[in-house]
């Protein structure tokens, strides 16, 4: 089951496709290429993967292809390679596919430069491109001055300057839900919130503290409007747009019954037991 950190990858990469690009796949936003979402659904058997994007440059077509995984496991080299066969079978077009590692659990020194595998007569040879997050400047992202890329300079490598220029600037735009994706990225970054709390407390200035949604939507314990809309945001990324009941359940439930779906919500499989 995808993990809610995953989830929030294909969110914001689906939000502004060309950005993704941009960060991920080292294609400067100023170059002439025309980008689509190409149908994720991959069959025999049924797959489905992160994003994928259809490409035409210079009269070439391709596809590209983005996996995000939050821990490194040791089926995720064989996983990449099964995505980019069904790509291919599929589509019938090149595709460059990006592995995008948000952390470093886990994840080896050295990565090998093409994933091999062979079934009897049939063979395949795929070029990883793996992203590792933690070491993309978070500067290259603020640069681009694309709001929907901000929440990932979490995961990047900052200095404290960084992580204050980017909460200043979702709390300017207002965008309640690019916040919830930073806040979720952070607690993937540090671990536990209380580490989060105490990082976040240290990188923010006065200003800031005064004015940012960001931070008084994080800091304020017990406060219900944070804890729901970040509940929220995890069930859509989860289970995709929540019905009347679960929003009407939302709405009346109180700080203590939230706090224990937003635990829940990353063990449940479905909707109605997260929130019985």
């Amino acid at each position: 089951m995808p993990q809610p950190y995953d989830q929030s990858f294909k969110l914001l990469a689906d939000d502004d496709p060309r950005a993704a690009l941009a960060a991920f796949a080292g294609i400067p936003l100023e170059a002439e290429i025309e980008v689509e979402p190409a149908d994720r659904e991959l069959n025999l058997p049924t797959l489905r993967v992160d994003n994928l994007y259809r490409c035409r440059q210079n009269g070439d077509e391709f596809l590209i292809h983005f996996e995000a995984v939050s821990r490194y496991r040791t089926d995720v080299l064989e996983r990449q390679t099964e995505y980019v066969r069904a790509i291919i079978a599929k589509h019938k077009l090149a595709c460059r596919s990006y592995l995008l590692l948000l952390t470093e659990n886990g994840v080896p020194d050295r990565l090998p430069r093409f994933l091999e595998s062979r079934f009897g007569d049939y063979g395949s040879r795929v070029r990883l491109r793996p992203v590792r997050l933690w070491r993309i400047p978070a500067q290259r992202i603020l640069r681009l001055r694309r709001l929907s890329l901000v929440p990932w300079t979490a995961l990047m490598r900052t200095e404290e300057r960084d992580l204050e220029e980017a909460a200043s600037i979702l709390a300017r735009s207002g965008q309640a839900g690019l916040t919830a994706q930073m806040a979720l990225l952070m607690g993937l970054r540090y671990g536990k919130k209380e580490l989060f709390e105490e990082r976040l407390a240290h990188m923010t200035t006065e200003e800031i503290i005064q004015d940012s949604y960001f931070y008084q939507w994080i800091m304020e314990k017990g406060e219900k409007r944070g804890v729901s809309e970040v509940l929220t945001h995890q069930l859509t990324a989860k289970f995709g747009a929540l019905p009347p009941w679960a929003v009407d359940r939302l709405t009346n439930a109180n700080v203590e019954t939230l706090n224990q779906w937003a635990v829940g919500v990353l063990t449940a499989a479905t909707l109605e037991d997260c929130l019985q």
